[in-house]
């Protein structure tokens, strides 16, 4: 897995938001490094969510 693919699967959801912020929730399990990875990417301008408790179901393919 790359280093791409493990934040990503801790992130429920991102949105661009007004005058620069980044809007982040992250899954309520989520490790300290991914808050930390979140803000080396998208800058002090992130604002955290409240988290999601859950994560949708996976999906078979």
């Amino acid at each position: 897995m790359q280093d791409n693919d493990n934040f990503t699967h801790w992130v429920a959801s991102i949105e661009r938001g007004d005058c620069g912020f980044t809007y982040l929730r992250l899954y309520g399990d989520a490790p300290t490094w991914v808050r930390n990875e979140a803000i080396n990417r998208f800058g002090k301008g992130t604002v955290f969510l409240p988290p999601r408790q859950n994560r949708p179901p996976a999906v078979a393919a």
